[in-house]
């Protein structure tokens, strides 16, 4: 090979470097496998073709559809080009296409190489040409130099455990092959890594991704019910070796550095993306605003992309998604939808505001938390994007408040943060409400889908602001909360529930067949409430202009009404205090022990004494006028 002379193979050929740098012009051919050991660099300079010995091909090459086929290789040759350890081949001189030693067979749309390698050294790709390499097997370094499109085909199921370099471009996957590696060590992308699913399938890459400057990116294309899973994680590197990159400090991803050389990016085509396999919660793209966009994209022909999340514990996502060019991430929208895999364990935190138009989904065991509670750590979603909540939806805001269009799903919504979110859309959600802190405003639709309303803090705030009344199930909460809408609140009790904070409201009506237990103090003094079935239990206090027991309702007291009662159904008191009127209508009752009245009391009905064991008073008119009428069976002044 030193004199440059064409070779041909009648068998194995080995080739032991002495180190240094060694320049081969002729060509290899023949029959056998071509090996390099030693150390030292082999540069070739023009393409090679030769075959394995027949006794040792047995390769299939299968290609299955119609319109869009897909190829795949079953039952790979052993290599026919290695590499040792220590020694290094080079394809090409750094410029020009020739230098690569390569047999071709042609399958629909794309061109496998069918001389296998195995690299156990280092491959130096430096060729500028398409480069396939057929199935890449060993555990050292395959580079290919940056500026040396179009880059690398990577068809197959590679058994590779080494590194990958991609410094200019390569296509894991296509519309027409596709693409494993399951067990590569690690990757360094220096150009753009290209991940492509055809219809049907899920091409998964669970390499750690590593680059070193500023430029790169990762880019999703698929085809149909396509998906491209990405497992591992896409990390700056700042020191290490091309063939073992690293990180000093994973915070290093987020610090602005010189020449902005740790900035990554993201770039979905249209396509359906899965970040996380369900098994772990090492996050792909840790980074900011300033150290990685994301932009989702739609095809030409209307297919928007799509993003799922897809984690088995908590992860944060600190950067937003939109939708403009490479690093002008801002100049535009996201087009496309994300998802939050039903994963159990799956707390996805977002910290920055977001800027895609699309839906967000939060799949059954899974959550999304809007905000992590730090003044830097706010989020939103554009209002216009639907979230189909089917888990869990965390408000997490600490200086700005955020605004949410519509809510569906079988989840919950929790405020936790001290910003006000604001509800805007319509509400269909099944799931509990609870705010924790701040306020939660409602304007432009209903809670009444949600099963339950809970306030378990002091000073939190549910504010129904939208006209109209409001309607909420199962209302819960503790001394010091507030609920507050303009119109008649009505509260529906289908189990039993006990709130401790105020309300103020147009008017309230209970509704439901059991229990809602009130022991704050409610100033409402111009409004109506209304007990329509089930108990109110009040044992605070209540300023109203009339509280209506009507027949199916009961008011069982030991508080304060401040205002009239009128009593169509039951009222049963142990220490009730009516500070107005107290009119009790025939086929009403009036249980219990005693209350007090400051007005007119006018009585009709049944009374059913609780149990006594001394004389006591029954009502005690503390008003001027007398007590009228009779109960039935016991006249007036009975003793």
């Amino acid at each position: 090979m030193r004199a440059n002379r064409n070779v041909t193979l009648s068998g194995d050929a080995v080739v032991r470097l002495t180190g240094g740098v060694t320049t081969y012009t002729g060509v290899i051919s023949g029959e056998g496998v071509f090996t390099v050991d030693g150390t030292g660099t082999l540069v070739l300079v023009k393409n090679s073709d030769f075959t394995l010995p027949s006794g040792r091909r047995h390769q299939k090459i299968v290609t299955v559809g119609g319109n869009h086929p897909v190829t795949t290789i079953e039952d790979p040759d052993p290599p026919a080009v290695v590499v040792h350890r220590g020694a290094t081949l080079q394809y090409g001189a750094g410029s020009g296409g020739d230098g690569v030693i390569g047999h071709f067979a042609q399958a629909p749309e794309v061109s496998l190489n069918t001389l296998n390698h195995q690299v156990d050294g280092t491959l130096d790709l430096a060729v500028h040409r398409r480069v396939n390499l057929g199935v890449i097997s060993g555990s050292g370094l395959v580079k290919q130099r940056r500026g040396t499109w179009p880059g690398i085909d990577l068809p197959g199921t590679h058994p590779f455990s080494g590194t990958l370099y991609v410094g200019t471009g390569a296509d894991y996957g296509s519309l027409h092959y596709l693409t494993a590696m399951p067990h590569v060590r690690k990757v360094v992308n220096q150009g753009s890594f290209i991940h492509n699913a055809p219809d049907g399938e899920v091409v998964t890459d669970a390499a750690d991704l590593y680059s070193q400057f500023y430029g790169n990116d990762v880019n999703f294309h698929t085809w149909g019910s396509g998906v491209v899973r990405m497992s591992g994680v896409y990390s700056w590197s700042d020191n290490g070796s091309d063939t073992d990159p690293a990180l000093s400090d994973p915070s290093r991803n987020f610090a602005t550095v010189p020449h902005r050389d740790n900035k990554r990016g993201i770039n979905i085509e249209g396509a359906t993306v899965t970040w996380g396999d369900g098994t772990h919660n090492r996050f792909f793209l840790p980074g900011n605003e300033n150290t990685v966009y994301i932009n989702m994209h739609a095809e030409r022909n209307g297919t928007r992309s799509v993003l799922t999340f897809d984690y088995n514990g908590p992860v944060t996502l600190d950067a937003p998604i939109s939708g403009g060019k490479y690093h002008d991430t801002m100049a535009d929208l996201g087009r496309g939808d994300v998802v939050i895999a039903a994963t159990p364990g799956n707390a996805v935190t977002f910290t920055a505001p977001q800027n895609y138009d699309g839906s967000t989904t939060i799949g059954d065991g899974a959550s999304l938390r809007l905000g992590d509670g730090s003044p830097q750590g706010d989020s939103s979603l554009l209002r216009s994007g639907e979230i189909v909540d089917n888990g869990e939806l965390i408000l997490q805001n600490a200086t700005r408040g955020v605004e949410l269009g519509r809510i569906a799903g079988t989840g919950s919504v929790t405020q936790v943060g001290p910003a006000t979110t604001t509800l805007t859309g319509d509400l269909t959600y099944t799931g509990r409400t609870t705010v924790k802190a701040g306020t939660l405003a409602v304007t432009g639709g209903s809670l009444a889908a949600s099963t339950a309303v809970d306030l378990p803090s002091a000073g939190a705030t549910l504010d129904l602001a939208g006209d109209g009344d409001q309607t909420v199930n199962n209302l819960s909460g503790a001394g010091g909360s507030t609920v507050a809408t303009r119109g008649v609140l009505t509260v529906h009790a289908t189990t039993a529930t006990t709130f401790g904070g105020a309300v103020t409201a147009g008017g309230v009506t209970k509704t439901g067949p059991e229990t809602l237990t009130l022991t704050g103090a409610h100033a409402t003094p111009n409004a109506a409430w209304t007990v329509r079935d089930g108990t109110l239990a009040l044992a605070g206090s209540a300023q109203v202009r009339r509280l209506t027991v009507e027949p199916a309702g009961t008011l069982l007291a030991t508080g304060t009404v401040e205002g009239a009662v009128d009593n169509a159904g039951t009222v049963d008191t142990t220490g009730l205090t009516v500070r107005g009127t107290y009119t009790q209508r025939p086929g009403a009752r009036l249980t219990g022990a005693g209350m007090s009245v400051t007005d007119a009391v006018t009585l009709a009905g049944t009374f059913e004494p609780g149990p006594a064991r001394e004389p006591g008073v029954i009502i005690d008119n503390k008003g001027t006028a007398q007590v009228s009428c009779t109960f039935d069976g016991l006249p007036e002044g009975a003793a």
